[in-house]
């Protein structure tokens, strides 16, 4: 159970974001929604604790002690620690295995997978290392990072003429099926995470035998795309 102190505490610093660096204390009680007294309140908890800083004009900023805390994150904190109880929740709720990837240039590496319990499941190696020209978690990175050489990822044949058109559902419904592009009798389904530099460098997904997937599409994506968002606010994003 939740403190509400504590979480309104914690919320004054979701206030703050790069267009928003200094506050003045009504437009943080605005951004909370609460009285100016309480918001006060707050805010001159966190000033005398070293958490946030009261410039000259009366507005209020971070402080470098935060900077500093916020500073040693990743040294001790990974994707696969931040993503680790998510994905296990997700594989238990959908029996198929889930795995988390990264974008390395024009491919991407499988970071972590926790495996579906079923004998008949999809298999994935932490390490594996596959173009982006198939499947969802490619089309994914590819829908999410338009910047990509798709001349380079899809070589002579180039890219489908329907790509450009598919990229943009992707975008717009927040994740990517696919089925029997990588190995025939499988499907997959993937959504974007959203790292602490504002980066779609990361993708989860959810993988398993077509029947399976294709018959749970509508309840998969929305369980992976709560799941992805999750892993977005824990990162930071």
């Amino acid at each position: 159970m939740s403190i509400r102190s504590v979480v309104r505490a914690f919320s004054v610093f979701d206030c703050f974001d790069s267009n928003s660096m200094q506050l003045t204390l009504h437009e943080i009680s605005q951004k909370l929604e609460l009285p100016k007294s309480t918001t006060f309140r707050l805010v001159n908890t966190l000033v005398e604790l070293g958490y946030l800083f009261q410039l000259s004009d009366q507005r209020y900023c971070i402080s470098f002690k935060l900077l500093r805390l916020s500073s040693l994150v990743p040294s001790v904190l990974d994707i696969r620690e931040v993503a680790g109880p998510v994905i296990r929740e997700l594989r238990d709720q959908t029996r198929e295995t889930i795995s988390i990837s990264i974008l390395n240039g024009i491919e991407r590496i499988v970071l972590d997978v926790i495996e579906s319990r079923s004998t008949l499941k999809s298999i994935s190696s932490i390490g594996e290392t596959v173009g982006l020209q198939t499947g969802s978690v490619g089309r994914v990175f590819l829908a999410f990072n338009p910047t990509l050489p798709l001349d380079e990822i899809f070589g002579e044949e180039g890219p489908p003429p329907t790509l450009e058109e598919e990229l943009e559902q992707i975008r717009s419904q927040g994740y990517a099926c696919s089925t029997g592009d990588r190995v025939p009798g499988s499907a997959g389904i993937a959504a974007p995470i959203l790292d602490k530099h504002n980066a779609w460098t990361h993708c989860i997904s959810i993988a398993g035998p077509e029947g399976r997937v294709v018959e749970s599409q509508e309840e998969f994506s929305k369980l992976l795309v709560a799941s992805a968002k999750r892993i977005s606010d824990r990162f930071g994003a």
